[in-house]
């Protein structure tokens, strides 16, 4: 038991970086102003994470797995687009109040998929058996499992860990999202873009954008640990049991 928790924390430590990064990095889509793309934005971070913690553990996904991992409920782009079209022009009306309302969505955003990445990460890690929880249950079964617990957990220790440095870092987000719209705006300007137009936009920008929130990442990573560890033990222990797994 001692043992499996010691490299469960050595495997969170590993990957801290970057599932803060790309936590961060999810969380700004919604300070994206351009309709549509901000969904197709999202969508690539939320990939790369995926494929940043499978990695860590010497897995290369295949596309089955990655999308079964990276859909959302609720209809992801779909339903979001619908919304956007009501919404946007409302933004121009009532900046002030969706500046506030988009700030809180972008640090929610980043403490959901902070904890998403979190759950991931342990799936992937092997167990006593040598097997991990992925191996076991497979993609779908444990995507669905992750977005259950993280949806009736008690998620609010992290949350005011995000919400804190968001608060002191409103700056270095605000220009770290203004590097990305600008370039997504730019691919705009010539019709509606697709989602490979998107990522090869992002790509060209993403070194400059990580640069830019380095010392958020720092200061996020501070604030997440000083978070209890029980926290964290009772989301795995929730991942376990809704999985019919023994815990780890």
């Amino acid at each position: 038991m001692a043992e499996n928790e010691e490299l469960t924390r050595a495997s969170e430590a590993g990957n801290q970086r970057g599932l803060v990064t790309y936590a961060i990095f999810v969380g700004l889509t919604p300070l994206i102003p351009v309709p549509f793309v901000d969904d197709l934005a999202q969508s690539y971070f939320r990939r790369r994470l995926v494929r940043l913690l499978a990695a860590s553990h010497g897995r290369a996904l295949g596309p089955e797995d990655l999308d079964a991992l990276v859909a959302e409920r609720g209809g992801g782009c779909l339903s979001g687009c619908v919304v956007q079209a009501v919404v946007y022009p409302l933004k121009k009306v009532f900046r002030k109040i969706f500046y506030f309302l988009e700030w809180k969505r972008a640090a929610d955003l980043t403490s959901q998929t902070y904890h998403y990445g979190y759950l991931l990460n342990y799936a992937l890690q092997p167990r006593a058996g040598g097997e991990s929880i992925m191996a076991l249950r497979g993609a779908s079964a444990v995507r669905e499992a992750i977005e259950a617990v993280c949806r009736d957990s008690p998620i609010k220790p992290v949350e005011s860990a995000v919400g804190g440095t968001f608060r002191q870092s409103k700056r270095v987000l605000g220009s770290a999202a203004g590097l990305l719209a600008q370039t997504l705006r730019r691919i705009t300007a010539v019709g509606r873009p697709d989602e490979e137009q998107v990522a090869r936009a992002i790509e060209t920008v993403e070194p400059a954008e990580e640069r830019e929130i380095e010392t958020v990442v720092a200061r996020m990573q501070k604030a997440i640990a000083g978070v209890p560890e029980e926290h964290f033990r009772n989301l795995r222990a929730r991942l376990d049991a809704r999985l019919g797994l023994p815990p780890s």
